[in-house]
Formats: C-alpha cells, sequence, structure tokens
C-alpha cells in the first residue's frame, strides 16, 4: 500500500465527529430495515414540527407515496430561525465571492432579515401557498434569498440554471407557469451574459407571461423595463413597510405538500419537473449532510456546485444551513484558467471541508502541471467528490501534493431522485475503499437487482441495477403537470413487491462494497451535471440538413468526460462546408438548449450503429470515437 493510501485510510479513520457522533450514528443503524420507524425517529429528533404527523409513509407504488400526511412544519424555523436563540445568530452564515472578486457575508440574523423582508413583498404581489416562483439566476446570494422566503410562503421555487437558452427556459415557463420570474440584469459567470435580455426573448415565446419579473442588480447594466410587469428587486424591498417584516405571521406547510420543482433531464424527449416535499426532503438534506460531513462550531464548507442542481440544493443550502454551518459561495466555477481563486479563497477563508468533482480537481492538476500554478493547502481536513468517478492519479495528486495527506477523501453517489446522497463512506466510522462508494447510507433501503430475473444480488463482480426496495422520505413526488408519469417511469413491480429504479448500474466488490458501473439509461452525469442525451439529439436533430445524430461521452484528459456527437447528414456538403456546418449545429444547440449542453465534438457519420430493434449501440460508438 503506497504511502498517500495509508495517510488517507489514517486521516479518515482519525476524522473527529462532533455534530453527529459515533453513538448517535449506531442509534441510526439500530434500525436495521424498520424503515417507518427509523424515519420517526429521525424525524422527531432533527426537525421541529409544528404539528406531529399521523403516519409516516402513506400511499403505493402504483398511485405515489407520502411522507408524514398530518404533520405541519414551518421550514425557516428549521432551516435559519432556530439559529437565532444560540451563539450562531451573529455567526456568518454565507461567504460570498463573485466572479469579479466582490465578497459579502451575511450572517444568520441578517440572512434571516433579507428572507423575511423578500417574503414580505412576495406577500404583497400577491404570492400564496402553493404558486410557483422561477429563479433565473447564478449562484448570488439572492437567489438563495429568494430560496428561502418561498419556503417561508408555501411558494414552490424552481430554480433553472442561468447558462440555459431563451428557448428552453420559455419552454419551462410554459410547464410551470410561474406567478414570478426571478433573474439578474446580466450574469458574469463564464463571460458577460445579458439575462434580463434572455428572459425578454423568451417571455415573447410563452402562452402566458408571468405576472410579475423582478430583476437583481448583478452589474447595474441599464435594461429594457416593461412598465407594472418588471420590477426591480432593490425597489422592492426598500419600502419601508418590508423593514418591519418581522411581525409576518408564521404559517406552518403540511409535511406531504409540494416545496420545490427541479428540471431535470430523463430518458424522455423533453427534461421534466420533479416536485420534492417539505418533511421528507428537509430530513435527508440534513441528516445527509451531518452522515457525510458532520459539523464543528469553527468549519468553512465549501461547496463548487451550482446551486440549480440537486446537489447545489442539498448540500450548498439546506442541508449546512440547517446544520448551522458556514456556507463558502463562489459564482464561478474553478478551471484551469482561474486556480489562482481556489488558492486564494482556501487561504483567505481557511476552508477545512470541500465538496467538488473530479473534474475540477483534474483543472487544478492541470494548472499546477501546465501553468506551474500552485500553494500548499493545510487546512482542508475532509474533501468529497461526487458526479463522475475520481481516477487514481487525481487522486493520488490531490492527496500528496495539493492537500499534503492532511484531508480524508470520500466518494459520494447522489441521485437527483432522492433528492441527495444515497451512498458514501461514514468519515470516521464507516467502510472505506477507493474506487468504491462504500455502502448505503444508514436508513437508505438500496439494494442491487438482476436485471433479467429482477432478484437481488449479493455476488460478488455480478452486475445489476441499484434501486430502492422501499419509498424513501426525500424521493420526488412526482413530475409536475404529468400525473402518473412518474410512478410509470421509476416504481416498478416484480414478484408483487414494488421497487424504485434508479438507471445506474452497479456491482460488489470481495468486501461488499459498492462499484458504480454506468447509467443504464440515456442520461449521463458529466462535470457534476445531468444531462439527457435524448434532448440533446433532438435538438441537434432540428438543424435543416441533420438526418440522424447519436451522443456519446468519452474520457477526456482536460475535462475528465467529454460528449461527441455522431451525426448523419441529409445531403453530403463539401469539404469546404464542414466548419461553417459544425458551427451552425452547435448555434442550434446553444438556441435549443444552452451551452452546458455543447458537445466538445461534433463528427459526420455515414450511418449511425444500432441494434435489430432500433437502439442506437453507443459501446460501439465509443470504441470507433476511441480509435479515430
Amino acid at each position: 500500500m503506497s504511502l498517500y493510501i495509508r495517510e488517507l485510510y489514517k486521516n479518515f479513520n482519525q476524522f473527529e465527529r462532533v455534530g453527529m457522533t459515533k453513538e448517535d450514528i449506531n442509534e441510526i443503524l439500530s434500525f436495521g430495515d424498520n424503515y417507518d420507524k427509523a424515519y420517526s425517529f429521525l424525524a422527531n429528533r432533527y426537525l421541529i414540527w409544528e404539528e406531529p404527523f399521523s403516519s409516516v409513509s402513506s400511499g403505493d407504488h402504483k398511485n405515489g407515496y407520502k411522507f408524514f400526511k398530518g404533520g405541519k412544519i414551518c421550514p425557516l424555523k428549521n432551516i435559519l430561525r432556530k439559529h437565532l436563540t444560540s451563539y450562531k445568530k451573529n455567526k456568518a452564515a454565507i461567504i460570498w465571492i463573485g466572479a469579479d472578486g466582490v465578497q459579502k457575508v451575511y450572517t444568520y440574523q441578517s440572512l434571516f432579515s433579507d428572507v423575511i423582508k423578500t417574503a414580505s413583498a412576495m406577500r404583497k404581489l400577491g404570492v400564496k401557498r402553493g404558486d410557483k416562483i422561477m429563479l433565473h439566476m447564478p449562484n448570488i446570494p439572492e437567489l438563495v434569498i429568494f430560496m428561502l422566503a418561498c419556503t417561508k410562503l408555501g411558494a414552490v421555487h424552481v430554480v433553472y440554471h442561468a447558462s440555459y437558452s431563451a428557448e428552453s427556459l420559455a419552454d419551462r415557463i410554459n410547464d410551470c407557469k410561474p406567478k414570478i420570474v426571478v433573474t439578474t440584469d446580466e450574469s458574469i459567470t463564464g463571460g458577460y451574459v445579458k439575462m434580463k435580455e434572455k428572459l425578454d426573448s423568451a417571455l415573447t415565446k410563452v402562452e402566458e407571461e408571468p405576472k410579475f419579473c423582478i430583476v437583481v442588480e448583478r452589474t447595474r447594466k441599464r435594461v429594457h423595463m416593461k412598465p407594472l410587469r418588471d420590477l426591480w428587486y432593490h425597489d422592492l424591498i426598500s419600502d419601508e413597510k418590508h423593514s418591519n417584516a418581522n411581525a409576518l405571521p408564521y404559517e406552518p406547510h403540511g409535511g406531504e405538500d409540494d416545496m420545490f420543482m427541479l428540471y431535470t433531464s430523463t430518458n424522455m424527449s423533453e427534461p421534466k419537473a420533479l416536485t420534492f416535499s417539505y418533511g421528507g426532503y428537509l430530513l435527508w438534506a440534513y441528516i445527509s449532510y451531518l452522515l457525510i460531513f458532520d459539523t464543528k462550531p469553527t468549519d468553512t464548507y465549501w461547496c463548487t456546485a451550482d446551486i440549480s442542481w440537486i446537489t447545489g440544493h442539498s448540500y450548498l443550502i439546506y442541508g449546512p444551513l440547517m446544520a448551522g454551518q458556514t456556507v463558502l459561495i463562489h459564482e464561478d466555477t474553478i478551471d484551469t484558467d482561474n486556480a489562482t481563486k481556489f488558492y486564494d479563497i482556501c487561504d483567505k477563508f481557511n476552508v477545512n471541508k470541500l465538496y467538488t468533482t473530479p473534474a475540477m480537481l483534474k483543472s487544478l492538476m492541470n494548472a499546477a502541471q501546465k501553468k506551474k500554478v500552485f500553494r500548499d493547502i493545510k487546512s482542508v481536513e475532509l474533501v468529497a467528490t461526487g458526479g463522475e468517478k475520481l481516477k487514481e492519479e487525481q487522486l493520488e495528486w490531490a492527496a500528496s501534493k495539493l492537500f499534503k495527506n492532511k484531508a480524508a477523501f470520500i466518494d459520494v453517489y447522489s441521485l437527483t431522485e432522492a433528492g441527495g446522497a444515497i451512498y458514501a463512506p461514514i468519515p470516521g466510522l464507516g467502510d472505506l475503499e477507493y474506487g468504491t462508494v462504500s455502502k448505503a447510507l444508514p436508513t437508505v433501503p438500496a439494494i442491487l437487482m438482476d436485471k433479467t430475473t429482477k432478484k437481488f444480488i449479493s455476488d460478488v463482480d455480478k452486475q445489476g441495477e441499484l434501486v430502492l426496495k422501499a419509498p424513501f422520505p426525500s424521493l420526488a413526488t412526482s413530475i409536475y403537470n404529468q400525473p402518473g408519469i412518474f410512478e410509470s417511469i421509476y416504481w416498478k413491480e416484480s414478484n408483487n413487491k414494488a421497487y424504485f429504479s434508479t438507471g445506474d448500474g452497479g456491482k460488489f466488490n470481495e468486501n461488499g462494497n459498492m462499484i458504480l458501473t454506468g447509467r443504464l439509461d440515456d442520461v449521463l452525469h458529466i462535470n457534476g451535471k445531468r444531462l439527457s442525451l435524448v434532448e440533446i439529439e433532438e435538438a441537434v436533430k432540428k438543424y435543416e440538413n441533420i438526418k440522424e445524430c447519436a451522443l456519446i461521452n468519452i474520457n477526456d484528459e482536460k475535462r475528465g468526460e467529454k460528449l461527441i456527437a455522431f451525426c448523419v447528414l441529409k445531403k453530403q456538403i463539401d469539404e469546404s462546408y464542414h466548419d461553417q456546418t459544425v458551427r451552425e449545429i452547435r448555434e442550434t444547440i446553444l438556441d435549443e438548449i444552452g451551452e452546458v449542453a455543447l458537445p466538445g465534438e461534433i463528427r459526420f457519420s455515414r450511418t449511425i450503429p444500432k441494434s435489430p430493434d432500433g437502439i442506437i449501440l453507443r459501446d460501439l460508438l465509443k470504441e470507433i470515437a476511441m480509435q479515430m
């Protein structure tokens, strides 16, 4: 065993647990497969209820499951207000660093105050329980404030990634019909993007305009404001009526009520919005955060995910804030070109817990090796990675060179539909084996199932599908506006027993730890982003000269993963038009979906290999791509 691996095991085993102790975890483990009893215990110990729930779980796989029926909960009390009666009142809740270097710090008290002011302003605009509020913004504090204000009012927030196109945004507005859309004048993440102009373009394509559009100043760029519809955020909350907004009444919501919606990629031609409920989601965001990261009063925790993804929702906002952590939010992504920012942030704020992606560690490694941008980081004691597999060379470099053998490393397997992490080693307690995601977290009813026989797999090295054998509190409850579709896509039945299909493959090694083997459908996780191949293929085929298209992903030295599009043309083109055609295809993808879906390469082919029943042979295409 190499020195760096020995140090990794030592750091993992010696990880000090304070917030959720080994005794707490063993008590949770003692429930075994008695899931409802475990969830009842956790919900009563870790959540504050205004009225007790009458049942833990109810429903069935054909009509949907509900958790904590009858229970009443004030989300903001669980997320922020409970901290205001302790020393955490004046503790930093959020440290925000803008892409331009601007910094802001919100204490738990000041964050709570801004959330209440915003909720009061939204109430004045007529927002009520169940209304949809779409948030199309970069990673700025106001995005968090609006999310939390929605939970105060019982409005359903819908965060949609800032990089998506006007066309894509219009489709989502048509689907969820928000009462309010919130955006910024511009975004400076990855270059200047005219966000308000993009929203205006999207609204020319929608069936029904939102009642209001709220614009947050980011660059103070002059933008068009439509009278009566468009409002500046700073004008909205400067009204003196909102300065004393603490009197806003606390109206508890049902534990099973919808909390937020998240547009995600499925194997359908268009992404749909998953809905999540208050009680179940908040419980697991909190518990899973404590299990994986634990808490100490001096922690500075940094999750590099975008807020718009489930990882951002659960492990950048809700989980750590419920745990009373100091959360660092960076507006931009870290890459090879701006790697210096990573070191500056870690040094200045003494970051000691980091949740990131292998792609970001790869960027830091490239910056160190090719641009000589490097500094020792000795403050970090725990690094969690997710979204894709961490390669051994990246692990060795990050552990021994970057963090000087001072940090524990764990690999986290999260599932959007489950609201967060379901597999991960537990620092200081659980099994650790690199190349695996260890075992399912306590109370997660995960098993491995044979795709053909539908029998549970316990044999070593036998591949199957990861499934949940029972309902789980933080699981999405439905696909919005599509009755019965969620149940038909995800819930399956075998031998009169229901199970939840994750779409991910895996196998056990000789120690009983889980090795992920990849998606079993046409959805990919690249750089922490979830992409539907079908959706991108459909966008490409909207280009006039494309007959067929197939996408694959391969390993890439710079990015970790790279999308390649194979296209069959209706009419062959002269070689001189090759670059122009590629450029026009990319523009089509940008218009239809956005930059997040752009392939790294576009190649032309005479045919797309398919099975006799018409299924694209992606493995064969991968082999072809690797040989070209």
